[in-house]
Formats: structure tokens, sequence, C-alpha cells
């Protein structure tokens, strides 16, 4: 487009127009697909596909149906879904301690979630975060976006973020998650630490004994063969045990990857499993301090989940899931059943004959007192010192049985290579 223009002397010039700014266009919003679980007017349970522009107007376009929905989540594509492993537990803590600083600090839950997603070097953390973001954007509560991780965020983690909307009291809250995160963190890795002493000790004994099976006492065999002597008893024994190794590799490594596999299998199973988990609370050493872990954790949770007034039955629920053993679980469970029943709290959790005597009357004395929170919050502090107290001590009690079994079987090298060398001289001496 042309326009003209007089200059001062009378002549035209002819000038360009300014372009018109280009129109803007609105950015459509893409629309999601959302698995859904609901029940019709059948009162039939059925699996359905919504598509919709969030998961707020799939819920109501469900609802709008005659759709009683259980549960909503979206369906991604194989390009959208996230490799590798889910947040640790350590992720999880991190992303509570700040949001409790951001909310003491007056900063807006949406906004402290999208901050703490932008500065995330996570990518599962960050597209967690974003879709939790736009769940709450979509008209969800934190404890309504976070359900739809229930792989990351924990049935009692959700459950007390339920119960501060009531109260109001979110950074109170966020604290107190932090903490228990912090604790139970804490208690894992001081076991880790204390098993990486013994580790390290057997790892090596097992690799010296294979480098002298395998270098030194061929040489041996050998030099015996040449004086017609037979090698002692021990020494042989250690080198029927080397060759076997040596030369049956395939079937052994295939024999422990088959046992492997049924291990496993038998694990998946729930008899297996409980099987498995029982073995483990009397195992020496360890089982004592696992117990005690445990019973921290329980105390703990429950602690928490009844102070934020969650109902006792579904407090046990929630607590059963974080318990980590099938024994522990499953006597929480009953306990639970004993509750609806009227029975109370400390009679079904002493007929599991899981809990010890010192927990069980904790327990009794907070119900007959009505104190039952204070009780449990007694009883997770007195377990914390006893899990700090035994795994300080876990070391100096692990290492004399540590170095009786590394000892012994160094020994028994030890015990082979001198009695070969013992039988090579008393051959020579015979023989000159």
């Amino acid at each position: 487009m042309l326009s003209r223009k007089s200059k001062d002397d009378g002549s035209v010039a002819v000038v360009k127009a300014a372009k018109a700014p280009k129109k803007v266009k609105a950015e459509k919003i893409k629309p999601r697909k959302f698995k859904a679980i609901v029940i019709d007017e059948n009162d039939k349970e059925k699996k359905i596909t919504v598509v919709a522009e969030n998961r707020a107007l799939a819920r109501m376009e469900l609802s709008n149906k005659g759709l009683n929905v259980l549960e909503l989540n979206e369906k991604k594509s194989l390009l959208e879904l996230e490799i590798g492993g889910s947040i640790s537990q350590a992720g999880l803590l991190q992303v509570t301690r700040q949001l409790a600083a951001f909310s003491a600090a007056g900063v807006p839950l949406l906004d402290s979630i999208l901050m703490l997603a932008e500065s995330s070097k996570s990518k599962q953390l960050k597209a967690v975060l974003n879709e939790i973001a736009n769940d709450i954007r979509d008209g969800e509560t934190l404890p309504q976006a976070a359900r739809h991780h229930g792989n990351i965020f924990p049935g009692y983690y959700i459950s007390i973020l339920e119960s501060s909307e009531r109260t109001g009291e979110i950074t109170e809250t966020f604290e107190v998650l932090a903490s228990y995160l912090e604790r139970d963190l804490a208690s894992n890795r001081a076991v880790k630490s204390a098993m990486y002493y013994p580790i390290i000790l057997i790892t090596l004994a097992v690799g010296a004994v294979i480098i002298l099976s395998t270098t030194v006492l061929p040489k041996f065999s050998l030099f015996f063969a040449s004086l017609n002597t037979k090698l002692p008893k021990s020494t042989q024994i250690l080198l029927n045990v080397s060759n076997f190794f040596s030369e049956q590799w395939i079937f052994v490594l295939l024999g422990m990857a088959i046992a492997g596999v049924v291990f496993n299998l038998f694990l998946r199973t729930e008899a297996g499993r409980l099987v498995f988990d029982k073995a483990i609370l009397k195992a020496p050493l360890l089982g004592e301090i696992i117990k005690i872990i445990i019973l921290e954790r329980f105390t703990r949770v429950m602690g928490s989940l009844t102070k934020a007034d969650v109902p006792l039955p579904d407090a046990l629920t929630l607590a059963s899931t974080s318990m980590g053993n099938s024994a522990f679980r499953n006597a929480v469970r009953a306990a639970r059943d004993g509750v609806i029943r009227g029975e109370g709290l400390a009679e079904p959790l002493e007929a599991s004959n899981v809990f010890p005597v010192e927990t069980i009357q904790i327990l009794r004395v907070g119900e007959q007192s009505g104190r039952l929170t204070d009780q449990l919050s007694h009883a997770s502090n007195y377990y914390a010192k006893e899990v700090d107290y035994r795994l300080k001590n876990l070391t100096a009690l692990v290492e004399p049985v540590v170095l009786a079994v590394v000892g012994g079987g160094v020994g028994f090298v030890a015990i082979a290579l001198v009695s070969a060398m013992y039988g090579i001289y008393s051959s020579t001496s015979l023989g000159g």
C-alpha cells in the first residue's frame, strides 16, 4: 500500500505505508484423553475413555451422563511416557521442604509448584509437578492432583494433605511431612551405610579366595603331579571346588539365574512374601533393627494421621501401606477390622503376636486416657532414639561375625597353601 506526502517545496514523494500488525491467533488447547473407571446407571463398574481439554471438564462430562466417576487418569501416548524410575524418597523430601518454605513465605501454592518444576533438574519430577500444576489450574485441589501419582505420593501423605484443607494449616502440614520423610530417609541410609563395611570385607575376601584358587593352587597341583605325590586333603578339596566352578561355570550361572527367578516369583505371591518377611524379622542382628524401624514408622505415621483428625480405621489403612513388611501389614489391617467391630486398637494388635508388649501397652494407655495421638508421638520418639542407638552399634555387632566368616574362608585357603608347601618340602626331603 502506498501513500503520497507533499514536501515543503511542493513536490510529491512516494513512501511506503507502515504494515498493519499481524493478528495473533489464540493458541488452541489440545484435547487430552482420559481413562475413567465409572459406575453406570445399572450399578455396574466399567472402563471408558473420554476426550476433554482438562480433567475437570472430563469429570463434568461423565457426571452429565449420569456416571459416577471412581477413577480418572490421563491416557498418554508412547512418546509422552516418561522413561526411567520414579522419584526417589529424597526427591519427595526436597519438594516437601521447599513447599513448606514457600508456604511460610506466603507464596501461592500454584506459583510454588511451577517454580519447583522450572528449577528441577529431574525430568520425572519436572513432568509430575507440571501435571499437578495443570490439574490445580483445572480446578482440582493439591491432594486430588497428587492422588493421580500414587507411585510417588504415599497414601498417608495425601491423606494428611487432605486434612490440612480442613484446618487450613498447610505450612505446618508440609513441615510435619518433611520431618517424617527426613527421619525415614535417615534410617534407611544408616542401615545401608552400616552394611557397606561388611559387604566390602566379604567382597575382598571372596576375591582373594578366587585369585588364590585359580592362579596359585593349580601350580601346586601340577608340581605335585610331577613328583607323583598326593595333594593334602585340604588342598585337594579347594582344588576340586575351584575346578568345578571353572569347568561348569555356565551351569552354575544358569542355576543361579533360575534360582533367582524362582525366588522372585515366590516373593510375588502373598504367602511367599509373608514367609520371607517373617524370616527377615527373625534374622540375627538385623532382624531386631528392622522391627524397630517398622515400629517407628508405624507410630510416626499414625501420630501424624490422628493429629490431622483422620478417622482411626482410615488411619490404620493408610499406615498399613507404609509398613514395608507383610507380617506387620496384615496385623495392622486385622486391627482395623477390630476397630470397626468395636474391639479397640490395642487388643487386635496384641492378638497378632507381631507387635511387642511395650508398644501394645503404650497404645492401651493412649486409648484409655483419650490421648492416643500423644502416646503415638511418645512411642515414635522412643523408637527413633532406639533406632539411632542400634544403628550406631550395628557395625560393632556385625564386625565380629564378618571377621569370623572372612577369617574362616581365608584361613582355610591359607591352610591349603601351607599344607601344599609342607607336602612339597616333605617330598623333596624324602627324595633327596
